[in-house]
């Protein structure tokens, strides 16, 4: 089984992808780094396919910002791995992003990636032929692959583009824009990623409470749209905050048929909640499976959390633009 996965005609490997996509803004964008102008932490795990151990991912980031220099810095790592096919994905990525103003309410930010990408395959998680030519199966199988690990590594690259305003924000990225490629058995072309986001977040009615104090609300629909090789995917939901709480629901699919056959490109439907309590951000979401496998493949959770440091770099010199983006962090 193993054996096919890797060696399947056409095998083009994909990027791993998250539900809470705003709260990981590194790992699709490199322009975000610094945007929020506080050092940040942010980790995400993700558990896919829970009725069939299937792939589990974390990604953890860093980033601050370089008043002086009008720039951010970040560095994410990742990681996501198929337990029973011994097969992991590890990427780490180095990130600057410059930033300027359009106008008085209207900023840019251009960002750059640069890093790796380490592919691993571990045979001996995998059933081989001569293991199934006696009864019981043997526990150890005398194909020279299944001797020890393989794996390979390639020179990665990220670009992205971000204009954002005190209600609305628009992202565009790029990633693999060079196509590089891995050797696991045969050449694996990784085909460049576009993404672009969107969003704009509706101020509501402030009711007042016990004491007095007017409480924020807001709706923030949002959009996101990937592309990569053959697959192409629309994540499209909405969330309201009051805080400390955040709730929201997503759909991810697309809803056009497509392919010869003319069928739609089922997804899932994400429910999320969070809570935000002074600088720590947690938020939990649950994909639930619309593809017709419901039953093997069971649901995906999804935990991510920010934490955001303190400076005093709280705008740009002679902006009084607020330091948030209106985009949702969880």
């Amino acid at each position: 089984m193993a054996f096919l996965f890797f060696l399947h005609n056409g095998l083009k490997a994909q990027d791993y992808q998250y539900s809470q996509f705003y709260a990981l803004p590194l790992y699709y964008n490199p322009a975000f780094a610094g945007s929020n102008l506080d050092s940040r932490l942010t980790t995400g795990y993700r558990s896919q396919w829970t009725g069939l151990n299937g792939w589990k991912g974390w990604v953890s980031s860093f980033d601050w910002y370089l008043k002086k220099a009008s720039s951010g810095i970040g560095l994410f790592l990742s990681r996501n791995y198929l337990s029973k096919l011994g097969y992991n994905q590890t990427s780490g990525m180095l990130q600057y992003a410059y930033r300027a103003k359009l106008g008085k309410e209207v900023r840019v930010s251009f960002g750059i990636g640069l890093g790796f990408g380490q592919y691993t395959w571990n045979p001996n998680l995998g059933v081989f032929g001569d293991q199934l030519a006696r009864d019981p199966v043997l526990p150890q199988s005398n194909d020279p692959l299944a001797s020890g690990s393989i794996g390979s590594a390639l020179f990665d690259m990220q670009l992205g583009v971000l204009f954002y305003s005190k209600k609305w924000w628009a992202s565009l990225s790029g990633l693999h824009p060079h196509s590089p490629s891995y050797f696991l058995f045969k050449e694996n072309i990784l085909d460049p990623r576009i993404c672009l986001s969107g969003g704009y977040r509706f101020e509501l009615e402030k009711p007042i409470d016990y004491k007095g104090q007017e409480i924020p609300r807001s709706i923030t629909p949002a959009i996101l749209i990937r592309a990569q090789g053959p697959a192409n995917q629309l994540d499209l939901g909405v969330y309201y905050h009051r805080p400390p709480f955040v709730v929201g629901a997503w759909y991810r699919g697309l809803p056009i048929p497509t392919g010869a056959l003319k069928k739609l490109n089922q997804d899932a439907a994400t429910l999320l909640t969070g809570i935000k309590q002074n600088n720590l951000t947690l938020g939990y979401s649950y994909d639930i499976n619309l593809s017709g496998l419901t039953g093997p493949l069971r649901g995906s959770h999804e935990i991510t959390m920010t934490y955001e440091f303190n400076t005093k770099y709280l705008s740009l010199k002679g902006s009084k633009h607020p330091k948030g983006l209106p985009c949702p962090t969880f």
